[in-house]
C-alpha cells in the first residue's frame, strides 16, 4: 500500500509538454497467439494489446522535463470509429520538484533541465525510460499511469475470457526491471478497475510493464 505522499504526484493537475518527437511503432508484429510475454529472469507476465485495438498515435515520445516547473506527456490511442479523441494509454507526470539527479548522478539545481524519452512495445503494456540513471525525488516522485481497458481481455491466454481472466485483472501491477538481464520486481501500485489503470510512482528510470 502506498504511503500518502508517495500518490501526491499522482493527483496533481499538471500542465502537459508539447511531444517534441514522435516516431512510428517500435515493433510492427502482429498480435496473434498467446496474450502474455514471459520473462525468462522472472517469469512476469506482460500484458498484451488486443489484435484488434487501434494504434497508437505514437510509440516514441520525447520532451524537456526542467527542474522547478511541472510537466508531463500523455499517449492515446488512434480514434477508433465514431471517437472524436482516442482512449489513453499512458500518462508521465514529473512534479516540479521531482527531478533529483542527471543520469551521471550529479545533483540537478533549479532551471536544469532533462531531455526525457519514452518507448513503448507496440506488443505489450510495456514501456522504457531514457536518460538511463536519471532519478527522482522520494517526496514528490514522478508517476506513471497506464491504461489497460484495451488490453486482450483473454488475461491468461487459454483461448477463453471467463472468470479467472477477471480474476488476473484485479491483480494487475506496474512492474520494473532496470536492465535485461536482471529480474523483473513488482512495484507498489494502485489499479483502478473501474477506470481500467494502474500507476504508480517512479523514483529512477527504468523499463516498465503492466504484469500480473
Amino acid at each position: 500500500m502506498l504511503v500518502r505522499r508517495s500518490w501526491t504526484a499522482l493527483a496533481v493537475v499538471l500542465a502537459f509538454v508539447a511531444c517534441e518527437d514522435t516516431a512510428g511503432p517500435v515493433n510492427d508484429r502482429a498480435v496473434p497467439g498467446p496474450q502474455l510475454r514471459w520473462s525468462a529472469a522472472a517469469q512476469t507476465r506482460i500484458l498484451r494489446q488486443s489484435p484488434s485495438v487501434p494504434p497508437l498515435e505514437a510509440y516514441s515520445v520525447s520532451f524537456w522535463a526542467f527542474v522547478g516547473k511541472a510537466s508531463a506527456v500523455q499517449v492515446r490511442y488512434q480514434p477508433a470509429g465514431g471517437q472524436a479523441l482516442g482512449d489513453p494509454f499512458l500518462r508521465f507526470e514529473v512534479p516540479k520538484h521531482a527531478l533529483a539527479t542527471r543520469a551521471d548522478g550529479t545533483r540537478l539545481q533549479r532551471g536544469d533541465s532533462v531531455y526525457i524519452t519514452v518507448t513503448i512495445d507496440a506488443v505489450s503494456l510495456d514501456v522504457h525510460f531514457e536518460p538511463s540513471g536519471v532519478s527522482f525525488s522520494k517526496v514528490w516522485p514522478a508517476a506513471l499511469t497506464i491504461w489497460y481497458g484495451n488490453a486482450n481481455p483473454d488475461v491468461n491466454g487459454d483461448g477463453v475470457v471467463d472468470a479467472t481472466d477477471q480474476t488476473l485483472t484485479r491483480q494487475l501491477a506496474v512492474w520494473s526491471q532496470s536492465r535485461k538481464t536482471q529480474r523483473w520486481h513488482k512495484l507498489a501500485s494502485r489499479n483502478n478497475t473501474r477506470r481500467q489503470f494502474v500507476g504508480a510512482p517512479l523514483y529512477h528510470f527504468s523499463e516498465y510493464a503492466v504484469c500480473w
